[in-house]
């Protein structure tokens, strides 16, 4: 079923804006909820490699995108963590944005 169908769906079955916001602002709750898990399993595993190299993420990724940091497969999953990280920082000020 489309998304939208599903919007519509929703719509009819609480045809009442308020009781549909309610609803909707739940489900916003719930990934936000999601998203700072999500957030906390990222940091603590950011911060193992911070421990292990001695440097910071901002700093580390910095320095990996200029190819300073070289090309072991850790640097890259690192890399990758950061960048998922950052990816649900910005999720996670839209959904606050909206709640």
């Amino acid at each position: 079923m489309a998304i939208l169908h599903k919007l519509e769906v929703l719509r009819y079955i609480y045809p009442n804006e308020a009781e549909l916001d309610l609803i909707l602002e739940k489900l916003l709750e719930t990934a936000l909820n999601q998203h700072h898990l999500r957030l906390e399993r990222y940091d603590r595993d950011l911060h193992q490699f911070e421990k292990r190299f001695g440097i910071d993420s901002p700093t580390f990724h910095q320095r990996f995108e200029s190819g300073k940091m070289g090309d072991a497969m850790d640097f890259f999953e690192w890399a990758g963590l950061y960048e998922l990280r950052q990816d649900v920082l910005k999720k996670i000020q839209h959904l606050e944005s909206v709640l």
